[in-house]
């Protein structure tokens, strides 16, 4: 007969092995998963890297597939070349060794299928394992997604002769003056949600009429548009159309600039301008300013003003970093932004052609755009984080631009035209990114 104590002895070695397999196992799990993670970083940053090569070859002109596989092969995935399962033009598989490559431009599958300004790419990798291709036959398949955007080359707001950035406020667009407001070329539309009958995304309360054409352009709100104004509003505005991203260009480079400091131009005194860093720009009644062309990069809160007299410019650019623009209701303006490509480039490669104002995000200066009879500017307006008002006098004030800014307010008592054409505002340059 066995003794209880070697019984017990027996039990203990029983559990002693289980545990010993258990620990085993564990450890065998425990590499596996750590090669799993492994295997998923490296093809996950393979698949980034093909998608954005895949992304900046469609923006140069060259053959995305080609670029995609050769930038995941030097990352340690070369493959063999072939069709994908159904063949396509839109996609092209790369198979190797323990490995699959898909790339397609449009998306065959996801959240972007079908949307020619995506490229996805697809890494499927077996992985050799210690104790999984016991359970599982033929080892762990593990499968990451990549997928990059292509951006062309295009207008701030393409269409959109006025834009108000604000996403949530009141007035995004307000129509408030007495005189006519008649804009040709392009739409005006208001990024605001706001739809209480107490605070609204546009807005007409004024006494002037609205003009917005020819077809199809139009007034265009998120939220909801208040026309309880006596002017007409035509055509009626399209309530409720889906927000919009805007893309923020890139900061204008005032490196190398010259340094300027602060620059008063008294009344009655005649002063010609050039390019450099300005603290502020400040010009009195019937004084007659001329910008040459350049960069005029403004670093003070006083930005730039003005309270008459005249004020020119043609290839300039407006810089204001801090302050705001002002040029006075009884200025004549004749600002116009560079109108030829590879002329007004910053150190950075920047081209700044058809850009007027600059006014960076987080700038909430206000900008007003004024001047007298047969004012005119004619470039791109771009102060996202502030309102910017129009503001007519005398019998008629002309815009040759596109306006983009946290809102806008059209007011004064003089008929403001704004004729849009794209071609003379400002182009973004081609941009990539990784939308997943």
């Amino acid at each position: 007969m066995f003794s209880k104590r070697e019984s017990q002895s027996g039990q203990v070695l029983v559990i002693i092995v289980f545990m010993i397999l258990g620990i085993f196992g564990f450890a065998a799990l425990a590499i596996d998963g750590g090669m799993l993670y492994a295997e998923r970083r490296r093809a996950q940053n393979a698949a980034d890297a093909g998608a954005l090569a895949a992304a900046l070859a469609k923006v140069q002109g060259v053959h995305l597939y080609v670029a995609a596989l050769q930038r995941i092969e030097s990352n340690g995935y070369p493959s063999t070349w072939g069709p994908c399962d159904p063949p396509g033009y839109d996609c092209t598989l790369g198979t190797g060794e323990k490995w699959a490559v898909q790339v397609s431009n449009p998306p065959r599958s996801g959240t972007y299928v079908g949307n020619n300004a995506y490229i996805q790419v697809l890494i499927t990798s077996k992985i050799n394992t210690s104790f999984a291709h016991l359970v599982f036959d033929g080892g762990l398949l593990t499968t990451v997604i990549a997928e990059s955007r292509v951006r062309p080359e295009q207008s701030l707001s393409p269409g959109h002769a006025l834009y108000s950035a604000s996403e949530h406020d009141c007035k995004g667009i307000w129509f408030s003056g007495t005189g006519d407001t008649v804009i040709t070329g392009g739409d005006v539309f208001s990024n605001s949600d706001a739809n209480d009958p107490n605070c609204q995304s546009g807005v007409q309360d004024g006494g002037g009429d609205i003009f917005v054409g020819p077809p199809p352009h139009g007034i265009e709100v998120v939220g909801t548009f208040d026309d309880g104004g006596s002017g007409s509003v035509n055509p009626p505005p399209n309530e409720g159309v889906p927000q919009e991203d805007l893309r923020t260009p890139p900061t204008p480079d005032c490196s190398g600039l010259p340094e300027k400091g602060t620059v008063k131009i008294n009344a009655g005194e005649t002063r010609t301008l050039n390019q450099g860093r300005y603290e502020s720009i400040k010009f009195g009644a019937n004084a007659t300013v001329t910008m040459n062309s350049g960069m005029y990069c403004i670093y003070g809160t006083k930005g730039f003003t003005g309270t008459g007299g005249s004020i020119n410019g043609t290839g300039v650019l407006i810089y204001l970093q801090q302050g705001g623009l002002d040029l006075g209701g009884n200025t004549l303006v004749d600002l116009r932004a560079e109108q030829t490509e590879g002329v007004l480039v910053d150190p950075s490669r920047n081209d700044w052609k058809g850009m007027l104002v600059y006014q960076g995000p987080g700038n909430t200066s206000p900008v007003e755009i004024a001047g007298t009879s047969d004012s005119t500017y004619t470039g791109t307006i771009y102060a996202p984080s502030a309102e910017c008002k129009v503001n007519g006098t005398g019998d008629n004030l002309g815009l040759n631009s596109q306006l983009i800014c946290d809102k806008v307010k059209i007011t004064g008592t003089a008929a403001v035209t704004i004729n849009y054409v794209e071609d003379e505002n400002y182009y973004l340059p081609p941009a990539i990114d990784l939308a997943r």
